[in-house]
């Protein structure tokens, strides 16, 4: 189950919303320290192959036994197939549970750590000081040389070392029987310290890591919570379309960059009578006319062929007022375009058993004809939507010019 779709459904002062994030980073934890463990791993392996042969030639040139070529043969065989293994595991991290790939790599661990140990086989009370001392010196210095990339993932580093400091306590009681007790407590503490030393290496980049991830989250949710704010402030929660505030930065927008050659038409929609369907039919059936009314607006303003050729925006501005914008070539006339919009917004609806017959009264106001911005165009869009109610509603009305203004005074006389 995904972390983010869970915290999704579930409120943030839930606790289980916090558990639920402490699983998910815990997983992000796991899969992130396998991929360091994984990317640190191919040179180590490398290294250690090139110390490996630097200890078979110390001790061959200065002990002369050709036997120890065996134990290098072994490093050699084991180093290539995990390195085969391991590009077959890095591929497979993605598609499996992090904790099953870290055991995988952890079983090579293992084995490779055992052909290190094996060195201890190589060595003879009849060996010089110098390539005895150098097979205890490989033997006590692998763990602490592994510390770095197998402590990412403890089980790695312990499937390692535990061969070697068992071949430790071997080389003591079968080559140095008369110091073997003091050289085990020796070595148990060099093993307690070194133990020690991975565990606080792996708590230290597992707090690291958690912090990094939860700064991540948090920025995640903190753009989000961002997004969802803007989101808020220019988009209407019920309708989906712009709110007032998006509609007149939109607008006032078209208005500056308004060619010569353009109109904007500024349509006023406002729906008759819907208190009556919020008293008859209920407040949902009133939010569900509301949203299919926008839907219809920008429907039909977007497959009709006159709107196809032009830019449209569209906002919810008050409980029942929608309004939008057309930007339209000079020579297109408004009336197809209205009368289009007010048969899509008339259509009868239908809420179950019951069926809704939607009237409008749609205010036209148009730029650079009745003003230049968009206040004056408002209220010339509205003083038109109230002439249409005034008329009976279900229909709409463009603003009178003034030259209308002074012909009807003309004909008045």
């Amino acid at each position: 189950m995904n972390a983010d779709a869970d915290r999704s459904v579930i409120p943030r002062d839930d606790p289980q919303h916090d558990e639920i994030r402490r699983a998910g980073v815990q997983r992000i934890v796991q899969q992130r320290l396998i991929r360091h463990l994984f990317e640190s791993a191919r040179s180590t392996l490398l290294i250690g192959l090139l110390v490996a042969c630097v200890v078979f030639y110390a001790v061959w040139r200065t002990a002369g036994s050709s036997h120890i070529a065996l134990w290098l043969v072994g490093v050699v065989v084991v180093t290539v197939l995990r390195l085969m293994s391991l590009s077959v595991l890095q591929r497979r991290l993605g598609d499996r549970e992090a904790r099953v790939i870290g055991y995988a790599y952890a079983a090579t661990a293992f084995v490779a750590g055992s052909t290190w140990a094996a060195i201890a086989l190589f060595d003879s009370p009849s060996h010089p000081v110098g390539a005895r001392l150098m097979i205890l010196l490989t033997l006590v210095s692998m763990p602490v040389a592994s510390l770095s990339s197998n402590a990412t993932h403890l089980p790695a580093y312990y499937a390692f070392t535990l061969p070697i400091f068992t071949s430790m306590f071997y080389w003591a009681w079968t080559l140095i029987p008369e110091m073997a007790f003091e050289f085990t407590l020796l070595a148990l503490s060099y093993i307690a310290l070194v133990s020690i030393m991975a565990n606080r290496y792996n708590q230290n980049l597992k707090r690291s890591l958690i912090r990094e991830i939860e700064n991540e989250m948090l920025l995640h949710e903190v753009n989000s919570m961002n997004e969802e704010l803007h989101r808020l402030a220019y988009q209407d929660p019920l309708t989906g379309l712009s709110n007032r505030r998006s509609f007149e930065e939109s607008t006032n927008l078209l208005i500056r960059r308004r060619r010569n050659t353009d109109q904007l038409a500024l349509m006023l929609i406002d729906l008759d009578k819907f208190k009556s369907i919020n008293d008859t039919l209920g407040h949902a059936a009133g939010d569900a006319v509301l949203i299919e009314l926008s839907r219809r607006i920008a429907h039909n303003s977007r497959i009709s062929e006159v709107v196809a050729q032009t830019q449209m925006d569209a906002a919810r501005i008050g409980g029942d007022e929608f309004i939008v914008v057309y930007r339209l070539d000079a020579s297109i006339p408004v009336e197809p375009l209205a009368t289009r919009i007010l048969e899509a917004l008339m259509a009868p609806m239908a809420f179950g058993n019951e069926m809704c017959n939607p009237g409008v009264s749609i205010g036209i106001a148009i730029a650079p004809t009745h003003a230049n911005e968009l206040e004056s165009l408002l209220r010339a869009a509205d003083a038109a939507m109230y002439a249409a109610k005034s008329a009976g509603g279900g229909r709409f009305v463009i603003a009178p010019t003034a030259g209308d203004a002074d012909r009807a005074a003309e004909a008045a006389d």
